[in-house]
């Protein structure tokens, strides 16, 4: 049902920004808790009920502001590289790496991003699925 509901959400983004992305086949195929919506300068839209559950931030507080927020001392250099290396080549991209929480406690966040294009092919948005892993 919650993911229904998302898909929903979703629906209402790519109607507005016309883009061209299986949201569904996206959601459906996939275990995650988070999802994170941003614009192609990485600022946050919107994120699901789950974001705030696993890092205490509501939308209110993280829109418009960049993901980094959630980064930290032992956030991963070389994760954060990847990132933006597989990004800039808009592919798909996955890694694992340390974030924090509102509260400042660490949790290890296994991140899928995918670009989404919008009819023109041009990307214009990612959508993150997130993950809370055993931190090493």
């Amino acid at each position: 049902m919650k993911k229904k509901k998302e898909a929903e959400r979703l629906n209402k983004f790519q109607h507005k920004f016309n883009w061209d992305f299986q949201i569904e086949e996206t959601l459906f195929k996939n275990e995650y808790k988070a999802i994170v919506v941003t614009d192609k300068n990485q600022n946050i839209i919107w994120v699901n009920d789950g974001f705030k559950d696993m890092t205490g931030y509501s939308l209110s507080y993280v829109k418009n502001k960049n993901p980094k927020i959630l980064q930290g001392e032992k956030t991963s250099k070389e994760a954060l590289k990847k990132l933006k290396e597989e990004l800039s080549k808009e592919s798909i991209c996955e890694t694992s790496m340390v974030n924090y929480r509102k509260d400042g406690s660490e949790y290890m966040c296994d991140i899928k991003i995918y670009p989404i294009h919008n009819k023109n092919k041009k990307v214009e948005h990612y959508l993150a699925l997130e993950n809370e892993s055993q931190l090493n």
